[in-house]
């Protein structure tokens, strides 16, 4: 009998048993008290994890467009203080979630948290979303921008046909799923190739720019302009922190880490303070090659820049945005597919999806069913649009964590805090991300309502799937006859897999 056959006769609690369902025994204590436990493997070192989160932080946003910024602070130097004190308060954040991650061992980021603090109807509302939209929506729309950018220098100063983006950005999506099914360490590992890369071409802007600046190129670097107001300069920081998004990626594999609770704030405070120094350094150099009109009127700052600037190496820039937004769409696969696993192995979802491979050790169903999701978006030439109407929903449940964060510090006093983020950094940060919600709101009304209905259709869903217990008979068994047949589906794909 194979192994993947013993999973077949496991009933869905024993599975989430195998699979280490105990919040409290993950980390550096007990996964489960059998000894034969089948548990994704502690595999996720310090280094890894600072290219985790730098990598799924810098995407594609500050090679592309980061004139956002600039358009509503009115003058150069503003914009570049926008970008130093956005990074200034997404390190507040990552301290906050430094907290979280050491305090509570368990992976599933942003949904283990809100269970943890609020229960599960807000935990579901937010797995809900990841799972229908933004986990399988966010790596579509970062292929797609990978299969731009790949093709774009083979066809000179024409538009690359449709066809030749969408199946490159599909053979991205199969390419970065079948080797995250296959290895955690392998997908981790290209994490830190590709975060050396785009770190090595944001590098070579800077460096660039520095020797500009050293020619005297300074001509742009000043605080004229036509002027903001408060209204303008809230929307310039929402522009900004966008870029920042993306700490809370490591805590969503939290139970992968060798050692959670000394690499957390180590890994998180060096990796903010890190960006927002590239951030500043590329973007002064942007402003000592280009105007800010030039800026504000290129569709890829980056690529600009190098045509401006490297000469024969003005190739490097589509290279380096290429590598930049693959190493992105894999970390968001990496980390967002285990909010669908910790879901299914909490009750939340079905229990295959909770199983984790017993040769490889990932959970390859809740993958299996992520890249499916994910290659079906791909298809849709204009999936960003679909992203946009639950962009708010990201700060909204940031600022419900951290208020979380803040509400434990007297309802579970008794928790063990490795590490402890200073109460009132957590109070402004939350501050914060309710004021990034409310701008939001009125800056794109539109996509927050649409978004705030998607969220709302995670309710009956809630209460169908979770609340209604006993369900009737007849639908009972139906439902597990569904559940059975998927499971069957899974167990055959994985031992197909087992041959490689």
């Amino acid at each position: 009998m194979s192994q993947t056959e013993t999973m077949d006769q496991t009933d869905g609690k024993e599975l989430r048993q195998r699979n280490g369902t105990g919040a409290n025994h993950v980390g550096d204590q007990q996964v489960s008290e059998k000894s034969d436990a089948v548990a994704m493997k502690q595999s996720i070192s310090l280094p890894e994890a600072i290219a985790i989160i730098v990598g799924s932080i810098i995407g594609s946003g500050i090679f592309i467009s980061p004139k956002g910024v600039l358009e509503y602070s009115g003058s150069v130097g503003t914009a570049l203080i926008v970008w130093g004190l956005s990074g200034l308060v997404a390190f507040l954040g990552g301290l906050c979630y430094a907290e979280l991650g050491c305090a509570i061992p368990k992976s599933g980021g942003e949904y283990t948290y809100l269970n943890e603090a609020f229960g599960p109807f807000l935990a579901f509302l937010m797995l809900w979303i990841n799972f229908l939209i933004v986990a399988p929506g966010s790596v579509a729309i970062i292929a797609q921008t990978f299969a731009v950018y790949l093709v774009v220098p083979f066809y000179g100063d024409c538009t690359p046909p449709i066809w030749a983006v969408i199946l490159i950005g599909e053979a991205c999506i199969i390419l970065i799923y079948f080797y995250n099914c296959a290895t955690v360490v392998g997908a981790a590992w290209v994490q830190v190739v590709c975060t050396i890369a785009k770190v090595l071409g944001l590098l070579i802007i800077i460096i660039a720019g520095i020797v500009l600046l050293i020619q005297g190129n300074t001509e742009y670097l000043t605080f004229d302009g036509p002027g903001t107001s408060v209204s303008r300069i809230s929307l310039a920081f929402y522009n900004g922190l966008f870029a920042y998004a993306g700490w809370s990626c490591l805590n969503a594999i939290t139970e992968e880490m060798t050692n959670p609770r000394r690499d957390f704030p180590i890994s998180l405070s060096g990796s903010m303070i890190t960006i927002t120094v590239i951030y500043v350094l590329t973007n002064i150099a942007y402003f000592a090659a280009m105007s800010p009109q030039e800026m504000l009127a290129s569709p890829a700052v980056a690529v600009t820049f190098g045509d401006k600037v490297l000469g024969n190496w003005a190739w490097l820039m589509p290279v380096a945005v290429a590598l930049s937004t693959f190493g992105a769409a894999n970390g968001q696969a990496l980390a967002l597919s285990r909010l669908t696993f910790v879901g299914a192995r909490d009750g939340f979802f079905p229990d295959f999806l909770g199983m984790v491979h017993v040769k490889f050790l990932t959970p390859l169903p809740a993958l299996l069913t992520m890249g499916i999701l994910t290659a079906l978006y791909g298809l849709y030439p204009d999936v960003g649009t679909l992203i946009n109407y639950t962009s708010f929903t990201y700060w909204l449940f940031v600022a419900l964590v951290t208020t979380g964060l803040i509400v434990m510090r007297w309802t579970q006093k008794d928790l063990e805090r490795p590490f402890k983020c200073p109460l009132w950094i957590a109070i402004i940060f939350a501050i914060f991300c309710y004021f990034i919600v409310i701008v939001s709101i009125f800056a794109a009304t539109i996509e927050a309502v649409i978004g705030t209905i998607i969220i709302l259709t995670g309710i009956p869903v809630y209460f169908y799937a979770v609340k209604w217990t006993p369900k009737p008979p007849r639908l009972a068994k139906a439902l597990d006859a569904c559940l059975h047949f998927c499971q069957k589906l899974t167990l055959v794909v994985m031992q197909e897999k087992d041959t490689f």
